[in-house]
């Protein structure tokens, strides 16, 4: 079964377990029991999880072009409108655009950081552990939250067994050796800061050395 029809059998199953009526409750109460269990399988398996924080990250980066290209044309409207009237805008409308454009900055600055954390997975199970994480912190356009680290194998290995664990346990660890992530002595897992990005050295100017030029024949 492919990703998708997972998730559609998950949407399914949770459907047929909201719509289930009185008549029949007791026969029907076993079935339910079982979609119940089937559609938390399918909304716990690690590749429907991973394709749905894909998903929500895609959604926050075309809301947040949406939003900018309103803006820039709200902008754009108003310098024209008071530009023909050889005006100024009013300090209150100023404002209001320095605020929008700054909390469009501000949200675009948030987005590259997740990009930029997401991008130092090596594996498919660092990035499960990176999206997880991410999800929790702000300055990556997280909200505010807590990450344990048995909530991450909970999530991510919901299975229990040891190789599916072990892969998680690694995941972290390698993350964590690398400054990536940081695991507390109480379990929480938080989001090292990036680094800062290297800025190349200039080399200095190289002089040449002064050349003479050979007197001419006949010169002197």
């Amino acid at each position: 079964m492919n990703l998708r029809n997972m998730m559609r059998l998950a949407r399914h199953l949770a459907t047929e377990e909201d719509n289930g009526g009185e008549d029949g409750a007791e026969g029907a109460g076993g079935l339910r029991a079982v979609a119940r269990r089937a559609a938390s399988a399918v909304w716990q398996d690690p590749r429907v999880q991973d394709a749905r924080a894909e998903l929500r990250g895609r959604a926050e980066e075309l809301r947040g072009a949406t939003r900018a290209r309103v803006d820039t044309r709200l902008e754009h409207l108003l310098e024209e409108r008071y530009g023909r009237q050889g005006a100024q805008p009013p300090e209150a409308v100023s404002a209001l655009l320095a605020a929008r454009r700054q909390e469009r900055e501000a949200r675009a600055t948030r987005l590259r950081a997740r990009g930029a954390l997401l991008a130092l997975a090596e594996t498919p199970e660092q990035r499960r552990v990176l999206s997880r994480v991410v999800g929790v912190t702000p300055w990556a356009g997280g909200e505010v939250g807590e990450l344990r680290y048995t909530a991450l194998l909970d999530t991510l290995a919901p299975s229990g067994s040891a190789e599916a664990e072990m892969g998680i346990h690694r995941a972290i660890w390698t993350l964590a050796e690398r400054q990536v992530l940081a695991v507390s002595p109480h379990g929480r897992v938080t989001a090292c800061p990036l680094p800062e990005p290297k800025v190349p050295l200039a080399l200095p100017e190289r002089t040449l050395p002064e050349r003479v030029l050979p007197e001419r024949a006949g010169e002197g």
